[in-house]
Parts: structure tokens; sequence; C-alpha cells
């Protein structure tokens, strides 16, 4: 065999294996797509996420892997708190040249905060803490995502985010399965474990669903007390096991 041949040889394996990778490589979805939202997620670090709610630092980062540059992040105090409203306003704005089309938007995010609504420490702070959650909300509108920022929940009333008496919500599917994936857990599996009656995850009711999060997020800290008949992640649960809208 000439050297010649050779190298065509390895240069057609080469070319080979490269077109393989690139077909068995995830499809990236469109902001338009049901799966972007899972898309973005499924881009953070398990520390940036907490009980499957994404972090307004994830978020910022995620949004200039996935999505844009961000050329630009400000806030304005709108109201500024006093011992009479004891409220605090903030808007906070992000322009963002976007990779898939190289165009610049600009988007806003304007929050409330009110002390007795925010839990101490984080009320000695209300500055700080309504900036936080303005720039996770102008994330939130840039990314076009069906998600709540961890800040957003976890320092609320959660009467306040969520009605108990409801049914499970997008936000809770997310987190749910955005946790059973990273941990290996069959969606399916684990909530008939809990609930055996359940059909489809809508039946889920929204506080049967908080406790079913809050349990994964105990599994995340102490993964070998995960039960063999869960395992598995199936990326194709909501075929039989969600009821879409």
């Amino acid at each position: 065999m000439s050297k010649s041949d050779f190298t065509d040889i390895v240069e057609t394996k080469n070319k080979t294996t490269s077109q393989t990778v690139k077909k068995d490589e995830p499809k990236k979805p469109q902001e338009y797509d049901p799966g972007w939202s899972e898309y973005i997620l499924d881009n953070m670090s398990d520390n940036e996420l907490i009980k499957g709610a994404p972090t307004v630092d994830g978020l910022r980062r995620a949004t200039e892997k996935c999505f844009g540059e961000i050329l630009q992040s400000k806030s304005e105090i709108v109201e500024v708190p006093t011992r009479q409203n004891n409220k605090c306003t903030i808007r906070h704005s992000l322009v963002i040249r976007k990779y898939s089309t190289e165009s610049v938007i600009e988007v806003d995010g304007c929050v409330d905060v009110l002390y007795d609504k925010i839990p101490y420490p984080f009320n000695t702070h209300l500055v700080a803490t309504a900036d936080t959650r303005a720039e996770g909300k102008a994330l939130r509108r840039a990314l076009k995502i069906r998600v709540v920022t961890a800040e957003e929940l976890q320092n609320q009333d959660e009467d306040d985010v969520m009605a108990s008496e409801e049914n499970m919500n997008d936000q809770q599917v997310l987190a749910l399965n955005q946790l059973c994936k990273r941990l290996d857990v069959s969606v399916a599996s684990f909530v008939k474990s809990q609930y055996n009656k359940v059909k489809v995850i809508n039946d889920v009711s929204n506080m049967e669903a908080r406790v079913l999060i809050s349990q994964l997020s105990g599994f995340q800290r102490k993964p070998k007390s995960i039960e063999k008949k869960i395992k598995g992640y199936d990326d194709n649960w909501k075929d039989d096991f969600y009821r879409g809208s």
C-alpha cells in the first residue's frame, strides 16, 4: 500500500468519525421550542440549582453560554425603602447581543420587595434583595423561560408563590425533572413510589410536588439512599406520564 493510499484511508475514517459524532449530538432547541427551558437548566451546574430552581448567578452564566453576550447590566432604584413604606422597588435593565442573530435586545425586570414579606436577615437588606430578584426577572424574560429563580422562591412566603391546593405547576415539573435527570432517577417510578394512585404527573398536587422535590434534594446529599427500583432516568417519560395542556 502506498503512503498516499494510507493517508486517504485515515482521512476518510476521521471524516466519518467526525460526522458520526455530529450526528449523535443533541440538537440545540430554539427559544420557541418546548424544550428550551429544560435546555437552559441542563446547562447549569448542580450548585447553580436549589431544589431544581436556578440561581441568578447560574442564569447569568447560562445566558452568556447559551444565548448571548451581556453587553450591559444595570439597576435603578425606583422606590427607596423608608421607615414609612418598608418597601423597595428596583428595575434591572439588560442589553444582550444574541449569538443566533447578532441582534441586540434590551430587557427590563422590575421587582417590589416588602419588609414584612422577607424573612430575617434578608429584610435588613431590602435593596440588595430586590436588586438580585430584579436581575433574575430580567434574565428570565430575556431567555423566555418558564421558571422562577431560587432567590424569588426561597425568601418569600410560599403562599405568595404557589397555592398548596392547586395542581403541580410547570415550574415544579421542570424542577422535578431536572433533579431526576441529575440523579438518574425514573420520574414515573419515583412519583408512583410515593403516590401510587397517580396516573400522570399532572395529578400530583402542589403540596405533594413540594414534598417530592424536597425528597430529591435529600437524595442529592445522600445519593446512596436512592432505591434501585426508582433508578434509571428516561428522557421520554412524558410520553406516558404527562398530560399536555
